[in-house]
């Protein structure tokens, strides 16, 4: 047995209004949250394009996560 575990590797992509202000937030109150999740700030989740999704899983990410 390995002592490896998985940790999957995921981009967010957050927008500028909702939730990247509260990750910014969080970040300013010194809460923690994992190493394995990249935030991308994007200026609306609305008018996000699929193709940065593609793109994130053609990078190596292992998940997306979308949140406006």
């Amino acid at each position: 047995m390995s002592d490896h575990t998985f940790e999957p590797r995921i981009a967010a992509f957050l927008c500028n209004w909702c939730s990247y202000g509260a990750a910014d937030l969080a970040g300013v109150g010194r809460m923690a949250y994992p190493a394995n999740i990249r935030i991308i700030r994007i200026p609306c989740t609305g008018s996000m394009k699929p193709d940065y999704i593609l793109q994130a899983f053609r990078r190596g990410v292992d998940g997306v996560w979308v949140s406006g």
